[in-house]
């Protein structure tokens, strides 16, 4: 708009489209065509002030909005929506509350939001982490189903079936794997799940009573034995998981 303004002011006939190779452009060989600037600059509005009247016109808007409609709300206002601390990606960096920039506190915080939920979800599927693996129920499912070909011994396990450990201490732990379990087992079977006093040293404590009883160097391995032979070959020898199968 400013740009047309001078356009014309420097023109002398005002409104009139240039053609190319007409009128020769000898604007600013006289002092006084540089005076168009001040007529520019003490004539028309500014775009700044044009930017005022229509913020002003908006609010006028939205107050009537305010009284009139009752759907219309302060949340749905241009300030309200233009203000980062009120949007969802603030609230999801920086929680619900509001948030002091100046606060040295506040600025190393980490907020968790849906890894809250990620984290512990990884036990069950571990492929939302990248690990192609299988999950925990699945793998008790396959030990069951597949290595308890006698129903009464399956049966036997499931009566009393214990978790232990740091991952079972995660809220909801134990409906859900009793939940997840019971869907892949028989109609018939009866499931009971219970949980460790001391899930986060009952291994432990378990591995130390079971190394303080006789037959535990029978079927131990030492150090020189595991650096010498590797674990491949203690996999194949009795000392590993594809022993049983």
């Amino acid at each position: 708009m400013r740009m047309k303004t001078l356009a014309n002011l420097a023109s002398d006939q005002p409104g009139r489209k240039r053609r190319r190779g007409g009128d020769d452009d000898n604007f600013g060989a006289n002092d006084d065509d540089w005076g168009v600037y001040r007529t520019v600059q003490t004539g028309d509005q500014s775009e700044d002030e044009e930017e005022e009247d229509l913020g002003a016109g908006l609010k006028n808007i939205e107050a009537q909005l305010l009284q009139y409609d009752t759907m219309f709300t302060e949340h749905n206002t241009l300030e309200a929506q233009s203000d980062w601390t009120k949007s969802l990606i603030h609230a999801f960096l920086r929680g619900p509350r509001p948030f002091d920039p100046e606060s040295q506190k506040e600025a190393h915080q980490i907020h968790l939001n849906v890894e809250r939920i990620r984290v512990p979800e990884i036990v069950f599927q571990p492929a939302i982490a990248g690990l192609d693996q299988a999950g925990l129920v699945e793998i008790v499912a396959d030990i069951i189903n597949q290595r308890f070909a006698s129903v009464q011994d399956r049966d036997a396990l499931l009566k009393d079936v214990f978790l232990t450990g740091g991952n079972t201490l995660f809220q909801g732990f134990d409906e859900r794997f009793s939940r997840d379990l019971r869907a892949v087992l028989p109609i018939e079977a009866i499931l009971s799940v219970r949980r460790a006093g001391d899930s986060l040293n009952d291994a432990w404590r378990g591995a130390a009573q079971w190394a303080r009883e006789p037959g535990f160097a029978a079927v131990s391995v030492t150090r020189e034995e595991y650096s010498e032979k590797g674990p491949e070959y203690l996999k194949e020898h009795n000392r590993g998981n594809p022993a049983a199968v």
